[in-house]
């Protein structure tokens, strides 16, 4: 008798380790579908079903550039076209409507797919785990080209009206 109750109980631990193995299975899962896009293709599919007309984002761009473009720069974005550019911590001197262009969502997501194009010497990107938007770029085309290096930060995303 104390045989088949000690058999009993060790079958019972057994499977109970086993839910937990499969519970804690479940949870990983969960995680992986949960984190962000890992190319550019899932990341502009993930921006593109979100529908958003407009939104505002803060850009700042890390290059061998004026002064004042490497400031953090606030962007309103309605249709796809920069409607509002406003530096973070001075007025902006420099940027042009087509610069501005370049640092929206669409005009990262351009960029990005020509460095692949390009097979740029260093691309490394992060995208946003909700939206899909790229969030980091660190880019650098060629190894033995001085001055080409340039780095992306995408931060305050505020989502507007959805179509």
């Amino acid at each position: 008798m104390a045989f088949w109750s000690f058999l009993v109980a060790a079958t019972l631990a057994l499977l109970a380790g086993c839910g937990a193995a499969a519970s804690s299975a479940g949870g990983n899962n969960a995680d992986a579908a949960a984190a962000p896009p890992e190319s550019l293709k899932d990341a502009r599919q993930l921006w593109l079903q979100q529908g958003f007309e407009r939104y505002s984002v803060t850009a700042q761009m890390t290059c061998y550039c004026p002064v004042d473009l490497v400031q953090p720069i606030r962007l309103e974005v309605e249709g796809g076209t920069v409607v509002s550019s406003q530096g973070v911590d001075q007025p902006l001197e420099n940027l042009t409507g087509k610069g501005a262009q370049r640092l929206t969502v669409e005009g990262l997501f351009q960029f990005i797919e020509e460095a692949e194009d390009r097979k740029a010497h260093k691309l490394d990107v992060s995208y946003d785990r909700q939206y899909g938007f790229p969030t980091r770029i660190d880019y650098d085309g060629h190894p033995m080209i001085a001055d080409d290096e340039r780095k992306y930060r995408l931060t305050d995303f505020n989502p507007g009206v959805a179509r």
